[in-house]
């Protein structure tokens, strides 16, 4: 089941009964309409939209914010010079194809973070596995990282998404699945033959050390099960150079390693059908099913590193595979050692 909120509005191009809507949900009806790439004129915007030219014209000046550029001609109109792919419930649905079914899918505009979305939801929910349900956006406010950092895009230049999974046992036995996940995305990109693509321990992706995505999971239960899941994943797909240069981290996008614009939702639909699978897998098996697998992705296998800590803390050692439980092994100066939490980065010169 897919829906889009204010799909009814978007889709007609009308606003009927305007002061009630904010500013931003003006903007994208304005931009849904500017997304074929050719000029229109404020008035015929205005009149298909229900609203003023001064409206029209206020609102594009505030969609600056969102990376969006807009180029003004005198005497013709506004042109959307970068539109977006914007994800859409029926080609999600025909690419989901017989998969749809087990999938409650709720896209918005924009939230200020899909992880927060969902934990907000939580009880409210009847959590089943069937539907399992997925929150996305096509700009994400606030969206949040490991460690407290925040997980910066634009409009649509990234996939931004979080998914609610209920597993029947305790947090303490669900070890290892923010693996689990990268493994399920490296799938799905190896499968479109992005093959270079690697997994750094223990929940980016990277290409070429640069990060491509990464997940964050947040459990919430009992002690004893049932425990509930929000695992969220952002991907970059078309990062503008303003946001790249505010991220204090080397990234990159699909579009610089395969050099063209990818569909969002071919790849969310297959990335939704993979982590279905993947978590079903490791409902029952555990991480130790993956392990070698997990291993073979990893940037980092067999080299030299540093591992940092909450607490400021550097504990340097040569990576040595990773355990059933999903935790890593290094070889340091005072032995073979295991490390359940932990940022890793490369040493230098290695």
């Amino acid at each position: 089941m897919v829906t889009f909120l204010l799909s009814n509005f978007i889709t007609a191009h009308k606003l009927s009964a305007l002061p009630f809507y904010s500013m931003r949900e003006i903007a994208f009806a304005i931009l849904r309409v500017l997304s074929d790439g050719q000029t229109h004129s404020g008035t015929k915007l205005g009149h298909s939209l229900g609203c003023s030219r001064a409206t029209i014209s206020n609102t594009l000046k505030e969609t600056a914010q969102y990376g969006v550029e807009i180029e003004k001609t005198m005497g013709k109109g506004y042109r959307w010079i970068n539109p977006i792919c914007w994800l859409n419930k029926n080609c999600l649905s025909y690419k989901l194809g017989t998969n749809c079914s087990f999938f409650r899918l709720e896209l918005f505009h924009t939230l200020p973070s899909t992880n927060t979305f969902l934990l907000n939801s939580i009880n409210e929910l009847l959590i089943t596995n069937n539907p399992i349900h997925v929150v996305a956006c096509e700009l994400q406010t606030n969206g949040r990282g490991r460690r407290a950092s925040r997980w910066q895009t634009g409009l649509g230049d990234s996939l931004t998404f979080s998914l609610l999974w209920r597993f029947e046992q305790g947090a303490s036995s669900l070890s290892g699945l923010s693996l689990v996940i990268g493994i399920a995305i490296i799938r799905v990109l190896r499968h479109f033959s992005i093959n270079t693509v690697k997994l750094k321990w223990p929940n980016d992706v990277l290409y070429s050390n640069q990060k491509l995505a990464g997940t964050l999971i947040e459990l919430r239960g009992e002690m004893l099960g049932p425990t509930y899941a929000v695992i969220g994943i952002g991907i970059n797909f078309n990062l503008p150079l303003r946001i790249k240069k505010s991220i204090d981290q080397l990234v990159c996008d699909l579009n610089l390693i395969t050099g063209r614009i990818l569909d969002r939702n071919i790849i969310f639909a297959a990335l939704l059908s993979e982590l279905r699978h993947v978590l079903m897998v490791f409902s029952k098996f555990g991480f130790s099913y993956f392990r070698k697998e997990w291993v073979g992705y990893h940037a980092y296998e067999g080299r030299q590193v540093k591992l940092m800590f909450p607490d400021k803390s550097i504990i340097e050692g040569t990576v040595d595979n990773v355990n059933d439980d999903g935790s890593l092994n290094l070889v340091t100066s005072l032995g073979r050692k295991s490390f359940n939490i932990g940022e890793i980065s490369l040493r230098c010169g290695t």
